[in-house]
């Protein structure tokens, strides 16, 4: 049977088709993505996409499951792999698996001699890939490594795992040809000193790296090591939130939608970090090193590292102080003073959590509202009701200003160094004559060779020193970003980012404010410690312990 159609029968047969087509590309592109994503449950907790952890061998007859030898244990979240005791972990990006295997950091220009010897091997299919998963050998039929767990998964989950696999983990929309993009978070409210403080360090530091590039993207052309792929421009985008923080989210995807980012660097909130640091979670975007003292406490999140557990880790020390010092006391009394709202209540938490599980202590907590001012008769009436017992307060240097006397029963009190901002002088002899503080940075006297460098780098763009600590910590943030970037060859990749900060964090050159800084792998805050100082007579702080790692 012949049909004919007329012209405008012929447009509607061609738009149905075309609706129809679209249809089946949607519905095409919907399954992939879905099957990809179940892929990387596969591969990031071993588990199925019913939650049933898979079932492997390890080391020939050991069994184990999923929970406990994920893909992502040894391969990490970048994909490009590891190494532990001697042992080397391949990468498993597509590029990798997919193509033939040459182990080589050039690109082929330099004679063979020159370049990296290694075993070379046929590229995967699904099916042999699915061999090398279930029996541990590879397309040329050589066994892997017996530590390799050999996985029992099923041809779906297998087609899965595969889908995610070729997925290219080095693709990154905040890197063009010309340009790496990066982005720095400032809230409202924010005091403009240290707004500008820290944006004058991160625009300085970019305008020396691309002084620096315009040479090396030149020396690129003639280089055969992948290492100078990576110069690019960098570029800057100040994401300003202003609003609620339930509005947070909503600004945070508009900035990004506008203009993708490889990294955040540094930034800077009045209040809490929480919608940034989920921000960076879902869309898979490395933070590093905001400034911050309410950072989120996760066993489990990966993409932002923080310089410490701020105020919660100053809480968890002073608990461990307590309980060194006071390890036979029975009930001693203590008496925690507050801000209801906000970041103060933070610590107050921690250190009710810390104690509670000791009968050592009877903690008794005064929550303040926001609006209460802490006049002189303000803390008359307070100290006729507190008794004997150990003051700790958790208060700004505003709040402890009018604290003038203290009652016969309490002669010790504890603040934090940091919610006082280095404000120590300005509070009355009474006060400083009973203060101990909690303080998480090098001492003052072994501090400043510290800041030499970050000092004169200050002297040399005219920038003032304003804020010692928000301008060290930006400083420090800014130049590991640049040393990690330039380690990256070709894998522009965020969880990558935080892979090599977790790896050259401890080897920098470059010194930060806190003694020690590490992270080792899975783990996102670098200080572990912090001092308790007490205040001289002269106003110098001489600490009472050793550094404490609670």
């Amino acid at each position: 049977m012949i049909s004919f159609l007329s012209k405008s029968g012929l447009h509607s047969s061609k738009a149905l088709m075309v609706a129809v087509f679209s249809l089946y590309c949607g519905a095409t592109i919907a399954v992939d993505a879905q099957t990809q994503d179940i892929g990387k449950q596969i591969y990031l907790t071993g588990h199925t996409s019913s939650g049933e952890a898979i079932q492997a061998i390890v080391g020939g007859n050991a069994p184990v499951n999923g929970d406990q030898f994920s893909c992502v244990s040894c391969h990490r979240r970048s994909r490009l792999g590891s190494s532990e005791g001697g042992k080397q972990v391949p990468p498993l990006t597509a590029t990798a698996l997919f193509k033939p295997a040459q182990m080589s950091v050039t690109r082929g220009v330099l004679p063979k001699a020159f370049k990296h010897s290694g075993s070379t091997r046929i590229p995967y299919t699904e099916e042999s890939l699915a061999k090398a998963i279930r029996e541990g050998v590879d397309p040329s039929g050589r066994k892997l490594d017996p530590l390799m767990p050999r996985y029992a998964l099923d041809a779906d989950a297998i087609a899965a795992l595969t889908a995610y696999l070729e997925t290219d983990p080095s693709s990154n929309p905040g890197v063009d040809e010309a340009s790496l993009h990066f982005a720095t978070v400032i809230t409202e409210g924010v005091d403009p000193v240290k707004r500008k403080a820290m944006l004058d360090i991160l625009a300085g530091y970019f305008q020396d790296k691309n002084a620096d590039t315009r040479h090396n993207t030149k020396r690129a052309k003639f280089s055969a090591y992948k290492m100078y792929q990576v110069y690019r421009k960098w570029e800057l985008h100040v994401w300003e939130l202003k609003g609620d923080e339930s509005t947070w989210p909503t600004q945070l995807e508009d900035y990004y939608r506008s203009q993708p980012v490889l990294a955040m660097v540094g930034g800077l909130s009045a209040s809490g970090w929480q919608p940034i640091h989920q921000f960076c979670e879902q869309f898979e975007v490395a933070c590093l090193f905001p400034n911050t003292d309410v950072p989120v406490i996760s066993e489990s999140d990966f993409y932002t590292t923080y310089f410490s557990k701020g105020l919660t880790l100053e809480a968890e020390t002073l608990a461990s102080h307590l309980k060194n010092i006071n390890s036979k006391a029975k009930n001693l009394r203590i008496i925690q003073v507050y801000r209801g709202n906000g970041q103060n209540a933070v610590p107050a938490k921690a250190l009710r959590e810390a104690l509670q599980k000791t009968d050592s202590f009877n903690l008794q907590d005064i929550a303040i509202a926001d609006s209460q001012p802490l006049t002189p008769k303000f803390w008359d009436d307070q100290m006729k009701k507190l008794g004997n017992g150990i003051l700790v307060l958790w208060l700004n240097k505003e709040d402890l200003e009018n604290l003038n006397k203290l009652p016969s029963g309490i002669t010790t009190v504890y603040g934090s160094a940091n919610l006082i901002d280095g404000q120590i002088q300005k509070l009355s002899d009474t006060t400083k004559a009973n203060l101990y503080l909690i303080y998480p940075w090098e001492l003052p006297d072994t501090k400043e060779p510290r800041l030499m460098r970050v000092k004169s780098w200050l002297k040399s763009k005219q920038i003032p020193f304003v804020d010692e600590h928000l301008q060290a910590n930006t400083f420090f943030s800014v130049q590991i970003l640049g040393e990690v970037i330039t380690h990256l060859l070709d894998n522009f990749s965020s969880a990558y980012i935080v892979e090599r900060v977790e790896g050259m964090l401890g080897t920098l050159s470059s010194r930060s404010i806190y003694p020690h800084l590490s992270l080792g792998a899975g783990q996102r805050f670098a200080s572990k410690g912090s001092y308790i100082v007490k205040v001289s007579h002269d106003g110098h702080l001489v600490p009472v312990e050793d550094w404490i790692i609670p």
